[in-house]
């Protein structure tokens, strides 16, 4: 049977997230732990955008 193949969502731009909220720790600016959060939240933003794009 044929598939969709694999599905990366929106993956360059979660690794530009992830490094933001890195650089915030590297500045000062967030705990590690706060930027991780962040992270996930606005990763999960993406990710819900990029399942109802592809719902069939």
């Amino acid at each position: 049977p044929f598939t969709k193949g694999l599905r990366l969502g929106n993956m360059p731009q979660i690794r530009v997230i992830v490094d933001e909220e890195l650089e915030s720790v590297w500045t000062g600016k967030k705990t590690p732990q706060q930027a991780l959060d962040t992270a996930v939240e606005r990763g999960n933003q993406l990710l819900r955008r990029f399942e109802k794009s592809t719902k069939s």
